[in-house]
């Protein structure tokens, strides 16, 4: 069983510079938007005592030199024992605006082109149980972390339960302390660019898989504890595969020294494979990667079985044949956090990603919308995404998660096909007609509107542009599922509510149960609009488009879908508007 926790963070920032001495004084005009918390899964715990967690961070008037401070207290509150690890993903910038300063700085600056990347700038600093884990001194930005999992509890091999073992027992609390700070040298270029990220806790049982992508933090000693200073080691790998594959990252290092990676078998007699080595730049920057046959980490006849392997930078010079031959442990970089790492040489057992698409484009149909007029600014803000596994057998599903939506309305969910006729080259055609005969079939480029534009299988086969007279370009969409917002505009759906188990005709309110034709339950639900008529969300459901499978009988052929997605607003054949696309995203998918 897993449990994942995330919190979406948007961050816009504005910068100011002054004339004397070409320095950056100050933000102005920020605007923040935050996006939702949701919790999926079924493991018991708690994040600074809530569950589900409910926090949201805004950030305001970001100045360079500013600092902003997340912290979090995870307790497990069931009956097992689980691991939890964190991941900042997601990461996207934007350029959001371009000022007549920041255009000054591109021209001065930058052969005259933007450059929008905040998260090179954003300093990341994290303590576990006040443990240093990346310290600000170090510099490690968020684009050197992104999307790698770190484990939160510390594992060394134990001497005692919940000491070292990197599980957080029933009962138990952590408290992770995080800090972004944007660098004081920020330039003008960053002025009104945008950064959004999502922050996620994923807590599993201690017998499930581990996240592949993970992340362990190396730190210098001096005696027995680790320096805060600008040393460290960031050491990116993937926690199964055929080799060990693998990414690191050495800031702070002695130009002058070569430098060894070692998986450091105990006892101290054993044999300690050379992973790679290096010299660092005139920086003191090092940077190794490859892959490297190395068997299971850590062998079985390694004193930390089977908690967990050491990984190490010694100086090459103290390391010969394979073995330490000086112990000079000031110039090293030591295993920190988690500690001991796990590797495991095969092909994945699960082999699927979490991937999140952005309903980040305004639809055509955005004037032409159902009740009245709703601003969708907020909600294309990067506000609405649906969050899902690829590959997966059969069917797309995952969860949706949405601000800034229209109160009360129902929407419904669709799969484009694009064909080339409309995309060009970046159209299929292939993938369009798979597309529309799960689903139906609309004209884009004949002189028609709202249903005048539908076409059926014959209409494709006779006039389509690739099977037909070529006189039509007709596109397939699908309508695989419907949902409907809070009195809020917000809706926030658990793992697999959303699902294109079915094909729909049109979203129907006769009473919530699929197929029925009808909107018997439609209801004034909205005081501000009290000519509009919706759908309670309990009596919402869909009309099931003929000859597709039926309810919940659709399955969609194995292959690579590269589609756009789309919420429109159901109009449940009032005459208020008709069926508006107000948003759209661009989705891949793999179905096995």
């Amino acid at each position: 069983m897993t449990k994942k926790l995330i919190i979406s963070l948007s961050v816009i920032g504005i910068i100011t510079a002054i004339a004397v001495g070409g320095t950056i004084a100050y933000f102005s005009d920020t605007e923040t938007s935050v996006g939702d918390t949701f919790t999926a899964g079924t493991l018991d715990i708690s994040i600074n005592d809530q569950s589900p967690w409910t926090e949201t961070f805004i950030w305001e008037d970001l100045k360079p030199g500013d600092t902003k401070e997340i912290n979090l207290a995870i307790k497990n509150e069931g009956s097992n024992p689980v691991k939890i690890w964190k991941i900042i993903k997601n990461v996207v910038t934007h350029e959001n605006d371009i000022t007549n300063p920041e255009q000054k700085w591109y021209d001065a600056s930058n052969s005259g082109q933007p450059k929008n990347d905040l998260d090179a700038s954003i300093v990341y600093e994290m303590y576990v149980d006040t443990n240093l884990v990346v310290e600000k001194e170090a510099g490690i930005t968020l684009d050197k972390i992104k999307d790698s999992y770190v484990n939160l509890v510390k594992l060394d091999q134990p001497f005692n339960p919940s000491d070292g073992d990197g599980i957080l027992y029933p009962g138990e609390i952590i408290v992770v302390n995080q800090k972004y700070h944007l660098k004081e040298d920020t330039g003008n270029w960053a002025q009104t660019d945008k950064i959004t990220f999502d922050i996620e806790i994923l807590s599993q049982q201690i017998n499930a898989s581990e996240p592949i992508k993970q992340i362990s933090f190396m730190q210098n000693k001096y005696d027995a504890g680790f320096e805060t200073d600008e040393i460290i080691g960031v050491l990116k790998y993937d926690s199964m595969a055929l080799e060990f594959n693998y990414d690191f990252l050495g800031v702070g290092l002695n130009p002058a020294e070569e430098y060894c990676l070692i998986y450091t078998k105990d006892p101290w007699s054993a044999v300690k494979p050379l992973i790679d080595r290096g010299t660092p730049d005139s920086n003191g920057k090092l940077i190794l990667s490859g892959l490297e046959d190395l068997g299971d980490l850590p062998h079985s006849n390694d004193d930390n079985y089977p908690y967990g392997a050491k990984i190490w930078l010694v100086r090459c010079d103290d390391y010969s044949g394979g073995h330490l031959v000086n112990w000079s442990p000031n110039g090293w970089l030591f295993d920190n956090w988690p500690g001991l790492i796990n590797y495991k040489k095969g092909e994945t057992e699960n082999g699927t990603e979490i991937k999140t698409v952005y309903f980040d484009q305004l639809g055509g149909d955005i004037n032409n919308q159902y009740g009245y007029q709703h601003d969708y600014s907020t909600a294309v803000d990067n506000n609405v995404y649906l969050v899902y596994e690829t590959p997966s057998d059969e069917k797309l599903s995952g969860a949706i998660h949405a601000t800034g939506l229209k109160p009360y309305a129902t929407y419904q969910v669709k799969l484009f096909g694009k064909p080339t006729c409309e995309y060009g080259t970046e159209g299929d055609d292939e993938l369009n007609e798979k597309i529309g005969y799960k689903g139906r079939w609309t004209c884009t480029d004949c002189v028609c509107s709202g249903a005048g534009c539908n076409r059926d299988d014959s209409d494709y086969l006779t006039y389509s542009d690739y099977k037909g007279d070529k006189t039509q370009c007709i596109a397939g969409y699908l309508v695989f599922d419907f949902f409907t917002a809070d009195e809020n505009g917000e809706i926030v759906l658990s793992d697999t509510d959303i699902s294109s188990d079915t094909s729909y005709h049109v979203g129907r309110c006769a009473g919530g149960i699929c197929g029925n034709s009808g909107d018997a339950y439609l209801a004034q639900l909205d005081s501000s609009h009290s000519s509009v008529w919706f759908c309670p969300a309990d009596k919402v459901n869909g009309e099931i488009e003929s000859g597709r499978g039926g309810c919940n009988g659709l399955t969609l052929e194995a292959g690579n879908y590269n589609l756009k997605i789309a919420l429109t607003e159901e109009s449940f054949h009032q005459s208020l508007g008709t069926w508006a696309t107000v948003l759209i995203g661009d989705i891949d998918f793999e179905i096995e």
